[in-house]
């Protein structure tokens, strides 16, 4: 038997040896991402993309603009936005279910389309967007940007062979003082699909995606995580918890291989309370591997949750870039 004090020095060494396997594993765990965020200046945006950028556009100005606030103390302004959602489904060749949230007395709904699978298994994928705003916000970036490229993934992944379902869904009452709440729409969602057992295998949520800036400096993060991603606000993020490494690994992955745009991936423990901002946090909770695509927010849009999240600052040639090589990845996601 060894002395006490050589006892600590040998527990000393030991610690001191392996602090550098227990980083490198905390490391790979949270921050290692398949493939490599793209580099360099992308071509320019062909007839499709072009196409694209401008339905993308309207899109958000229809609902940023046109309808403006949107939230249960607007009613009739949520009920337009649900409306507007509902015929873009059908413009692109689907037939929308509406799902009721109810919510202080008042009923608003879900919005949802299925892309059957071939058939082979019960699995199924779920891609949402809220629809609904903070007060004092139009919600521009807030997330009529996530909604748009959930309208425009539902005309790019019509017509794609896939085994599993693909759901996309228009949630109602994300923002405050709803999330967490039993009138959160996704929040619903989530416990009506779990007493259905369905076999839901991700989630993904698109939370505000227009933002871009190529400046330095222009990207802030919670503490120390400066130290690991770049400081231009020029990507998009995949955000999820450690239970949804796997996920987050794959989207990741799949989208670099398909997209011109920087992406970057973080794969975080739950005491990070920013990585739960978002409808994916309702699918965490009923057990699902769940995770956020996002521009990041406040720590890169100045104008988040205010009067500036307006519809013309949005970058929509980033958007148009983003939203096919997304469709890609739900395409070889759904195989």
């Amino acid at each position: 038997m060894v002395t006490k004090g050589r006892g600590i020095r040998v527990w000393w060494l030991v610690m001191a040896a392996l602090l550098p396997a227990v980083l490198a594993g905390g490391y790979w765990q949270m921050f290692h991402m398949p493939g490599s965020s793209y580099r360099g200046t992308p071509p320019p945006l062909d007839a499709q993309g072009e196409a694209l950028r401008g339905r993308l556009r309207t899109h958000v100005r229809a609902l940023a603009e046109e309808i403006g606030e949107r939230h249960v103390w607007r009613p009739e302004a949520l009920r337009a936005a649900a409306d507007y959602i509902e015929q873009a489904f059908r413009d692109a060749g689907l037939e929308p279910r509406r799902l009721p949230v109810p919510s202080g007395g008042q009923v608003f709904h879900n919005l949802e389309v299925r892309l059957p699978g071939s058939g082979a298994t019960d699995e199924m994928l779920v891609v949402g967007a809220h629809y609904d705003t903070v007060r004092g916000t139009s919600g521009a970036d807030d997330n009529a940007s996530g909604v748009a490229v959930l309208l425009e993934l539902a005309r790019l992944l019509q017509g794609a062979e896939r085994e599993r379902e693909i759901r996309l869904v228009a949630f109602v009452n994300e923002e405050a003082p709803h999330f967490g709440s039993d009138a959160m729409g996704s929040l619903t969602y989530a416990r009506e699909a779990r007493a259905r057992g369905d076999a839901i295998v991700g989630m993904l949520s698109l939370e505000m995606l227009g933002h871009y800036s190529d400046a330095p400096g222009s990207q802030a993060y919670p503490p120390l995580l400066d130290l690991v991603y770049p400081d231009r606000g020029n990507f998009v993020a995949f955000v999820g918890n450690l239970r949804s490494r796997r996920l987050v690994r794959r989207v990741t992955g799949v989208f670099r291989r398909h997209a011109e745009m920087p992406s970057e991936g973080l794969a975080a423990p739950e005491l990070l309370r920013d990585i739960f901002r978002s409808d994916h946090w309702a699918f965490w909770e009923m057990g699902w591997p769940a995770m956020m695509l996002t521009d990041t927010a406040d720590f890169r849009n100045p104008h988040y949750h205010g009067p500036g999240d307006t519809w013309d600052k949005l970058d929509y040639a980033r958007m148009a870039r983003l939203t096919p090589a997304l469709a890609e990845t739900l395409a070889q996601l759904g195989r």
